[in-house]
């Protein structure tokens, strides 16, 4: 959680209102099928019952700071390196526009390819 002291009282911003904010972002973009769960998220939620409810997003703070590490399969045929760029500026931008947080990096796990439907 970010909490951010203002003159009126306190601000705090939780890690699924960021997750949110990466999810409707990479969801725009033409490419990316879908955002996977790391390994220790499956292991929780299969032994645990617990849903960490990230879908493939990991957050770090360090203060005001962030870097976000992101797991996704995409679409066969798609630059990768392209795709991951437009993936780490709309994230980016989205998060310091909407949050007011610094990210210092969004770094992509391309875990898999996957065939797009027609």
């Amino acid at each position: 959680m970010s909490n951010f002291n203002t003159s009126n009282g306190n601000i705090t911003i939780d890690d699924q209102v960021i997750v949110g904010y990466i999810t409707d972002e990479i969801h725009k973009i033409k490419g990316v099928s879908k955002m996977i769960s790391s390994i220790s998220d499956s292991f929780s939620k299969n032994i645990f019952g617990r849903n960490s409810g990230m879908n493939g997003v990991r957050i770090s703070r360090d203060g005001d700071n962030i870097s976000i590490n992101l797991h996704i399969i995409v679409y066969y045929g798609y630059n990768i390196p392209q795709l991951s760029y437009e993936i780490q500026s709309a994230v980016k931008t989205a998060i310091e526009e909407f949050t007011g947080l610094k990210v210092d990096a969004v770094n992509i796990s391309v875990e898999g390819i996957d065939q797009e439907n027609d």
